[in-house]
């Protein structure tokens, strides 16, 4: 069964769970929402058996609440990953509560605006939300976009050093340009600097896939590359599902094509086993 390490859930309860987006505005309308239920039939569908509930902060902000409901409600099934702003006073108080008294998996931290800086995981005061992370054997997700992408790489040794034994998660494979194309893919010297560090992991969406198909280009050679520097135990694959177009058997059959070049061994790593190695002592 193969393991999706990043879907996107929206309730259908708009007033227990009433949108309230980072920016202030919804990105789209919530006329479809991907409830837990929903996921899960698709899920069945497409022999797909755990997924991980990341928060869509594009919709709900900081309020982690519906992902962690629904990997209450599913704990078999599913299991929450929770946004958090880690450059606040209380950011490891936060952290607590989702890991602690609300069982999360793992945080994800994404930069809250434009031209930041990387505050947002490296400041002063997000080292003790590292330390919480830690201290409850939880990963961190690591959402940087193309515009962010070389200075969050530049600044992320030091962390990974401190913190060995926190599984950092680089979201949509650090948004490499593997457009770009043969041999390397995107896969430049500040993405493959972090291969050192057994404690990072690599995951593919349909952010990645969805580029290289709106060019006519293979999918495969990319996820190859990137195997062949971190090692398929390290590299995993999420949908995006809610936040990314198309069906979940299109996302599910780009999942599967993306691994073509890869060993059978490499395949089980990259569609269920290295998420599953990180997730699964969760729920």
């Amino acid at each position: 069964m193969i393991f999706d390490s990043h879907a996107h859930l929206v309730s259908d309860d708009f007033e227990r769970y009433p949108p309230a987006p980072l920016s202030g505005t919804l990105d789209r309308p919530l006329d479809d929402p991907m409830t837990a239920e929903k996921l899960l039939r698709l899920m069945q569908s497409q022999g797909v058996g755990r997924a991980v509930a990341v928060q869509r902060a594009h919709v709900y902000g900081y309020d982690n609440r519906y992902v962690c409901d629904a990997a209450d409600k599913y704990p078999g099934r599913l299991v929450a990953v929770c946004c958090i702003d880690a450059a606040t006073d209380d950011a490891a108080a936060r952290a607590r509560h989702w890991l602690v008294e609300r069982a999360a998996a793992g945080l994800r931290l994404t930069e809250p605006y434009k031209g930041s800086g990387v505050g947002w995981f490296a400041a002063p005061a997000a080292r003790p939300v590292w330390q919480v992370a830690e201290e409850m054997g939880a990963s961190i997700c690591l959402h940087m976009y193309r515009w962010n992408r070389d200075e969050t790489l530049e600044a992320l040794p030091p962390l990974l050093t401190a913190f060995p034994r926190v599984s950092v998660i680089i979201d949509h494979a650090s948004n490499l340009i593997a457009e770009q194309g043969p041999p390397d893919y995107g896969v430049d010297g500040a993405l493959a600097r972090l291969a050192r560090f057994p404690n990072v992991y690599q995951k593919f969406t349909a952010i990645n896939f969805a580029r290289l198909a709106g060019l006519s280009l293979p999918l495969a050679p990319v996820v190859n590359r990137v195997v062949k520097e971190f090692g398929a135990e390290r590299v995993m694959w999420g949908s995006d599902v809610a936040q990314s177009a198309g069906t979940y058997a299109d996302l599910v059959a780009m999942a599967k094509a993306s691994t073509a070049e890869l060993t059978e061994a490499q395949r089980q790593c990259v569609l269920r086993d290295t998420a599953a190695g990180i997730y699964t002592k969760h729920r």
